[in-house]
């Protein structure tokens, strides 16, 4: 398969379609916070589950990239302009957003080696304005409104139906209420419907012959 270009492009698309929101998922469920309770020494004491969950969150971005670039790929005619401009953002937001996983490690750090207000005080100092501008916001804003958008145009372009955008946006927005809510339930619940509808139109792009993703008739 690796040396049918249309083959392999088309499988690891699909493949990260499905493994993205997977680990998504799985890092949500290993992070060791306790919902409603906000303990700041809580990743000092589980240093492990920390790591696991920031791994799987990084890598949850990074396999996004090929997907997005698939679904790209797939869209022409209706909705091309759309799909390249959200592809782009989409793109360069979740390389940004993968990077950002790194603080919890130094989180891990500062919290057992220094009293709570000290460490509190430096990983606040941390956020740069250079930080917060030219890395938090474009990860934040290019991944969730770069992914929503991509599937939009996937959809215009004949490629899925509506209910595609619609739960991709469905999915993020109830994933950030319940991380922001401290909700357990809420918080797993949108990486599941992510999982949902973005692991059917993989699906559907692993199963496609190789000459309908070459020419995306």
């Amino acid at each position: 398969m690796i040396a049918n270009a249309n083959t392999f492009r088309r499988v690891a698309a699909g493949t990260s379609l499905i493994l993205a929101p997977l680990c998504l998922l799985l890092g949500m469920a290993a992070d060791p916070s306790e919902p409603g309770v906000e303990d700041p020494l809580a990743y000092a004491n589980n240093p492990g589950a920390v790591g696991v969950s920031a791994t799987l969150l990084h890598y949850a971005w990074i396999l996004w990239v090929p997907g997005v670039i698939g679904l790209v790929h797939l869209v022409r005619g209706r909705g091309v302009v759309l799909a390249n401009i959200a592809g782009v953002v989409a793109v360069l937001g979740l390389i940004n957003f993968s990077a950002l996983m790194i603080s919890d490690f130094f989180d891990i750090v500062a919290f057992r080696m220094l009293p709570v207000d000290q460490a509190e005080k430096l990983m606040q100092d941390a956020a740069q304005p250079a930080m917060t501008i030219a890395w938090q916001m474009p990860g934040m804003i290019g991944s969730f409104l770069g992914l929503v958008l991509v599937a939009v145009a996937y959809a215009w372009g004949g490629r899925a139906g509506w209910w595609f955008p619609a739960g991709v946006l469905a999915g993020i927005l109830v994933w950030l209420f319940g991380a922001s809510a401290w909700n357990l339930v809420l918080g797993l619940g949108g990486p599941v419907i992510l999982l949902v509808v973005f692991g059917i139109v993989g699906v559907a792009m692993i199963r496609m012959r190789d000459e309908d993703w070459a020419t995306a008739a």
